[in-house]
């Protein structure tokens, strides 16, 4: 993905002291307050010195990407900016983390100041690395006669939209009036569809209401005071990714080795005084780059677009191993950790990938989380070559591009991301964050990742247990408009299509991140207006991460495609519910951040007894109706009546997932749903659809019926079969048994039985 600078600290602290005077959000918006500039550049406190440019219309902070790695674009976090006061009053200068040879002030880059003015990547933009005499008799350039002069604009005043807002319109100055750029310009930030990242434009007005051109400064001091217990449903986690050094594998970045390669993992410089990796050499498997070795075209188009990798060259025993980094924590809570990532093993390998997140010193299961990466889709094609290639200019004619800036163009657009919740017990506790690769066997097996993150969620947890048999101690736990981070116990088959009903909201990007992110989701089942025994069921689109995805207390089916954040052989976790006391979920359980339990189910108007019914339906059963149920708790007494239409499997379906129409009452655990046909005789057999794909019936066809009259035993019932009639009319969908049938000649399995 495009590069990213983002804040690291030499030294933190738990707490924020009150002298920092932190303007934070606004506590009903949520929304940065923002800081005055002269506030900011006059301060000799390092936490409000230390400054990042957020922009109103985008939601995103000013970072450097794109060409070079050096010119500014929009992303989710922020490079730290020093503002200073110019010495031509009224103005300010700023300057990034970043230092070249051509400086290391924030600029506007004229024709004039580069010796590569044939290319337009090198001019007409804000670079981060300007601020140096350009000696044209050195460097000669046909765009200027001046002999001397500085390489870039660095002069920016601040406009503030009006007296005390704290929100700016940002400009320069540009006396270069021949390149389509000069007179006054303003700094503004474009959102561009599905992109992580924004592009920067620079008009030659801005009003106030256009937000793309509106700016606020946070401190370090703001994002620190963002760290609280508790959240609002509609706040985002305090963003704490400026505690990872080179969270984002940039072009050139020494705090790189701040990432620990381990446990087999081989590395070594192509060129240590720019930190350049070398991709070539099958000895060392750990890398990180774009392909290039050097400071060519190839790398200026793409250095944007540099990954953390590890590959199989020929040698297993330098491909497994771990990339690590120890982050030292703010405060004791829940933090998220997220990356771009995925890995590819060749067939045959037993490759496998995870991000993990670990605390230093911690024994229980939520603060030592895994999961593994997601599987690579082949949106393209790599040979050990590719892999093995250093990039240059002819690349980049030829328009080779490498594996590892294609998988950061796949993450750019948001694909590939991987997440857990980890648990932090104390304050400062060192928190290790990585890339683990293991079972790594043929050569080109590929593990790719970049675009660490990390936000804080608070303290606040909320318990969803399957086996809880009472609503209290949900009930008690109701805190409208207040997020905590869910423990979720919900029995799942993965890769299968479960019933599942939640009483709480999660966003697409909240099931993407729990259940997978392949994972399918599927709502508002009904019964076909042109086929009688069919039941339809919409896809929920999950391409809107911000967009809600499951509402709560309605009937879902999920299909997950992964496995739960803490594994099965994790202690149980638990929570003390004021008036219920201790509630223990048992292993495995999801994490879910940012949830809000805001309604008591008691108070809806379809519960009675945990269970919820939606109004029925017409159908094609013995009364004509189709009810769509669920059950909230464990419900021990057999509430589910008999010929409902569940979802499961079994020893007699020789645990297939199957769609079961039942003989008899059941039992169910929470979080369960199914169709409810009121019938007390016979029904008809169903089909399920999501979006006209068929996802399991409740009968097979009648053909080849052997014509051989047999008495039922054990072995005609290994799996669920349906009954029928002599004349084809089934009787009974997937029944396990012939009990209760009237006596008679039927059909099961191609055979005749009879009942006497």
């Amino acid at each position: 993905m495009m590069k990213f600078y983002s804040l690291v600290l030499s030294a933190l602290c738990a707490c924020v002291p009150t002298v920092l005077k932190a303007q934070g959000q606004n506590p009903h918006s949520h929304e940065w307050n923002g800081n005055s500039v002269v506030s900011v550049a006059n301060s000799t406190n390092e936490d409000i010195k230390t400054a990042y440019l957020y922009n109103v219309g985008t939601g995103q902070y000013l970072n450097a990407g794109s060409y070079w790695g050096t010119v500014v674009v929009g992303y989710g976090v922020g490079m730290p900016i020093n503002i200073s006061k110019s010495p031509t009053s009224g103005k300010y200068r700023m300057q990034g983390p970043q230092a070249t040879t051509e400086g290391r002030n924030i600029a506007f880059g004229r024709r004039k100041d580069t010796p590569g003015y044939t290319d337009p990547i090198n001019y007409n933009r804000v670079y981060v690395d300007r601020g140096v005499d350009y000696d044209l008799s050195k460097t000669p350039n046909p765009y200027t006669t001046e002999a001397h002069h500085i390489n870039g604009i660095l002069d920016w005043e601040f406009v503030e939209t009006q007296s005390g807002s704290k929100t700016y319109k940002i400009r320069f100055y540009n006396d270069e009036h021949n390149q389509g750029y000069g007179g006054t310009r303003y700094l503004q930030m474009k959102s561009v569809g599905h992109s992580n990242t924004s592009p920067l434009a620079y008009p030659a007005t801005a009003s106030n209401s256009d937000k793309s051109c509106l700016w606020k400064i946070v401190t370090k001091a703001d994002l620190k005071a963002a760290f609280k217990e508790q959240y609002a449903t509609d706040e985002a986690p305090a963003n704490a990714t400026f505690l990872i050094y080179d969270q984002n594998f940039i072009r050139g970045d020494k705090d790189v080795e701040k990432w620990h390669a381990s446990n087999g993992l081989t590395w070594a410089y192509a060129n240590a005084q720019a930190y350049l990796f070398n991709p070539a050499d099958a000895n060392y498997t750990y890398y990180v780059g774009n392909g290039a070795i050097s400071s060519n075209y190839y790398m200026a188009n793409y250095a944007g677009y540099s990954t953390a990798n590890v590959r199989n060259l020929g040698n297993n025993g330098k491909a497994n191993g771990k990339v690590t980094q120890q982050v030292v924590t703010l405060k004791k809570g829940w933090y998220r950790v997220s990356c771009n990532g995925f890995y590819n093993a060749i067939s045959g390998s037993q490759l496998k990938s995870t991000l993990f997140a670990k605390v230093q010193g911690a024994t229980d299961a939520f603060s030592n989380v895994s999961t593994s990466l997601n599987v690579f889709a082949h949106e393209f094609c790599y040979t050990l070559a590719d892999l093995m290639h250093a990039y240059d200019a002819s690349d980049l004619a030829q328009k080779h591009i490498s594996p590892y800036s294609r998988a950061a163009m796949e993450f750019e657009k948001g694909s590939y991301n991987n997440t857990v919740l980890v648990f932090v017990p104390t304050d400062g506790a060192k928190l290790d964050i990585g890339i683990e690769i293991t079972g790594s066997t043929r050569q080109r097996d590929w593990t790719c990742w970049d675009n660490f993150r990390l936000e804080y969620c608070g303290t606040q947890d909320l318990v969803l247990d399957e086996a809880q048999t009472s609503i209290l101690y949900l009930a008690k736990q109701v805190q409208p408009h207040k997020a905590a981070t869910l423990i979720l116990k919900r029995t799942m088959q993965k890769d299968e299509w479960n019933s599942i009903v939640l009483p709480i909201s999660l966003t697409a990007a909240q099931v993407k991140a729990t259940f997978g992110e392949t994972a399918r989701l599927s709502a508002y089942p009904h019964q076909s207006p042109t086929l009688s025994t069919r039941i339809d069921f919409t896809k929920v689109s999950l391409d809107n991460d911000n967009a809600i995805a499951i509402e709560a207390n309605k009937l879902y089916l999920l299909r997950p495609t992964k496995e739960p954040t803490v594994p099965p052989t994790a202690a149980p976790y638990r929570k003390l519910v004021k008036d219920v006391g201790w509630v223990e979920v048992q292993a495995p359980y999801y994490i879910i951040n940012n949830v809000t339990l805001d309604t008591n189910p008691q108070t809806l108007p379809n519960y009675s007894n945990g269970i919820l019914r939606d109004p029925s339906t017409p159908s094609t059963t013995t009364d004509e109706r189709l009810q769509f149920c669920a059950s909230l708790y464990n419900q021990t007494a057999k509430v589910v009546p008999a010929h409902s239409y569940v979802l499961g499997k079994s020893a007699k379906s020789n645990n297939k997932w199957l769609w079961h129409f039942t003989q008899n009452p059941m039992s169910v655990k929470g979080f369960r749903g199914w169709i409810a046909t009121g019938s007390n005789t016979q029904s008809k057999a169903l089909n399920f659809f999501v979006d006209g794909e068929e996802i399991g019936s409740t009968f097979d066809s009648t053909t080849d019926i052997t014509n051989i009259l047999v008495q039922p035993n054990g072995d005609l019932f290994a799996v669920p079969s349906n009954i029928y009639s002599v004349d084809g009319k089934l009787v009974r969908p997937n029944a396990t048994s012939i009990e209760g049938l009237p006596k008679g000649i039927y059909i099961v399995n191609h055979k005749k039985i009879i009942v006497k």
